[in-house]
């Protein structure tokens, strides 16, 4: 994986297929974040056909997923399907969100999807770049609120509980000349160059959250197990789909129009790897299999920017998120 001639073939070659009529989720409870919409719609409504008590779609425009819940209804209609407001370029939102979830009496499977492109410089409203906001910090804060009441269930049941990240397979392509720098996240909030010439063709700062993405996923799921927590934490790569993530990219359209996935297919990915391979634990998964990483995840480089990353997050997230105390429990082992 990770070259474009491979990209390319796999595009054209391989069609995601829906979960078995077989796999069943009777009686559970998922979250699905950036649910509204796109391919966190599609993944919601697949896992709802397939036996869902209850679907908590997490969006940041509740009217907007109130739509949703209305599609996802027409479709099945016995599921409890709740829309739940959730900003990620808030980390009160955030943390309210978490502490809500945590009141569930049951919590089976959380998907995290959410996430933005953008091929420009845009701050958010935390004052940190848009990509290090949403789909880094945000992914980050909600992952570790949503660990207990997975746990709980998981334990309750003897079900491990599932936490899906969605990556994509361009955090093989991300330069990450940031990584360099003494602080590395404040560095990508300061950088500007790679939404300039070649950097923004490839969509450079979009390509670096994904493979934060990948490095934080496997710390998260190495540190869960040494606390014993029995829930399966993997990230997915959906593919690349006709979705509106690409809204702001127009250079995306020729490729979308000649190789994309539909949004249903790249729902299929993400449903399959929140239902299906409980095996494994920090794994990559694309095109519906476990796959490695790029390389630069699996060599002793990646392993020490990984740790840096998490060091990094889990300070600022001390100094600028509201308190977490499963952060300070991950963080002491």
């Amino acid at each position: 994986m990770g070259t474009f001639a491979g990209f390319f073939y796999r595009q054209l070659t391989i069609k995601p297929k829906p979960l078995a009529a077989d796999v069943r989720l009777d009686g559970k409870t998922a979250i699905v974040t950036g649910a509204n919409v796109g391919l966190g719609l599609e993944a919601a409504k697949e896992l709802a056909a397939h036996g869902l008590a209850r679907l908590i779609l997490a969006v940041r425009a509740v009217a907007k997923g109130e739509a949703a819940r209305e599609q996802i209804l027409a479709q099945t209609p016995g599921v409890d399907v709740q829309v739940w407001e959730v900003d990620h370029e808030s980390f009160a939102s955030l943390d309210a969100f978490g502490r809500r979830a945590s009141g569930l009496d049951r919590l089976d499977i959380v998907i995290l999807n959410a996430g933005v492109k953008n091929v420009d410089y845009v701050a958010s409203k935390t004052g940190h770049e848009a990509h290090v906001q949403v789909n880094h910090l945000g992914t980050a804060l909600l992952s570790v609120h949503m660990l207990a009441p997975l746990d709980r269930t998981a334990k309750a049941l003897g079900t491990p509980g599932r936490l899906t990240i969605v990556s994509s397979e361009n955090h093989f392509w991300a330069k990450f000349k940031e990584r360099h720098a003494p602080h590395m996240l404040a560095e990508l909030d300061a950088y500007r160059e790679c939404f300039k010439g070649l950097d923004k063709m490839n969509i450079e700062r979009y390509s670096t959250s994904k493979l934060l993405n990948v490095l934080w996923t496997r710390e998260l799921s190495d540190r869960a197990a040494k606390l014993q927590l029995d829930v399966v934490i993997n990230t997915v790569n959906p593919g690349f789909c006709a979705s509106s993530l690409h809204r702001t990219d127009p250079q995306a359209t020729t490729a979308v129009n000649l190789i994309a996935w539909t949004s249903a297919q790249g729902g299929h990915c993400i449903a399959d790897a929140a239902a299906l391979h409980g095996e494994v634990r920090g794994a990559y998964i694309s095109e519906q299999k476990v796959k490695n990483p790029s390389s630069f995840v699996l060599s002793p480089a990646g392993k020490q920017t990984q740790l840096k990353l998490w060091k990094e997050t889990v300070d600022l997230l001390a100094k600028e998120a509201p308190a977490v105390d499963a952060l300070q429990r991950l963080n002491s082992v």
